[in-house]
C-alpha cells in the first residue's frame, strides 16, 4: 500500500500492484504533512498541521476508523517515525496522550526509522549561523551510518550518524530553491531522493 495526505486534510490509501483506491478518510481540514505505516503493517499514523497525530488500524478494513488520537502538539506535524516493535511514535513534542518522559526508557526505544531534526542524536546537523527553523526535513540511511537533511536555503547535507557533537563535519550539495520539504535515502542508500518547495522539483 502507498498512503497520499492532501491539501484538504484527507488522506487515500492505494494498492500499489494496480493503484486502486483502498481506502479514503477525511477527519481533519487542514493539509496532512506526514503519514507513517508502521513496521508491522497494523497502524497508520497521520500528522496534519492542526498539531495533532491520528491514528488507524489497517486490519478493521477499508472504512478507515480512527483509533487513537494525539492533541494539542505544540505546532505542526512535519515529520513521525514508529519505533522497531511499533509500539511508539516518535514526533517533535507530544505534550497530551502517554508521554514517555523517563530517560532509562526512552533510551530502550529502538527506532525504525529516524527523520526528526531534533534529538541528542542529532546536534551536529544544526549550523552556527542558523536557528531551529532552517532545517526542515531528515532522513537517516537504512544502514544506520548517515543522515542526510535538507534546510530552508535548498541545501542537502550528509552527515555521519549518530552526529552529537555541534556543527559537524558533513558534505554539502545544492540542487533546489529555498525550502526543501523532504528527503528520503532509497533502499540500499545508494541514493537520495529530495523534494523542493518554492521549486517545485
Amino acid at each position: 500500500m502507498v498512503a497520499i495526505g492532501m491539501k484538504n486534510g484527507e488522506f487515500i490509501i492505494l494498492l500499489v500492484a494496480s493503484l486502486k483506491i483502498w481506502g479514503k478518510k477525511r477527519d481533519r481540514r487542514s493539509p496532512i504533512q506526514d503519514i507513517r505505516f508502521s513496521p508491522n503493517s497494523r497502524f497508520l499514523a497521520v500528522g496534519s498541521t492542526e498539531s495533532a497525530v491520528d491514528f488507524y488500524d489497517l486490519t478493521l478494513g477499508p472504512q478507515l476508523n480512527r483509533i487513537n488520537c494525539c492533541r494539542d502538539i505544540p505546532s505542526f506535524v512535519m515529520q513521525m517515525d514508529f519505533s522497531a516493535d511499533s509500539a511508539y511514535v516518535q514526533v517533535q513534542t507530544v505534550p497530551s496522550g502517554k508521554q514517555v518522559t523517563e530517560q532509562i526508557h526512552i533510551d530502550r526505544i529502538t527506532w525504525a526509522t529516524w527523520t526528526s531534526v531534533l534529538g541528542d542524536e542529532v546536534v551536529g546537523i544544526w549550523s552556527r549561523n542558523t536557528d531551529k527553523a532552517d532545517v526542515t526535513c531528515a532522513c537517516v540511511s537504512h544502514s544506520g551510518l548517515n543522515i542526510v537533511t535538507g534546510d530552508d536555503f535548498g541545501m542537502v547535507k550528509l552527515f555521519d550518524f549518530p552526529c552529537p557533537e555541534k556543527f559537524a563535519k558533513h558534505k554539502r550539495f545544492l540542487g533546489h530553491s529555498a525550502h526543501l520539504t523532504n528527503v528520503r535515502f532509497i533502499n540500499g542508500d545508494r541514493f537520495v531522493v529530495s523534494a523542493g518547495g518554492d521549486d517545485r522539483r
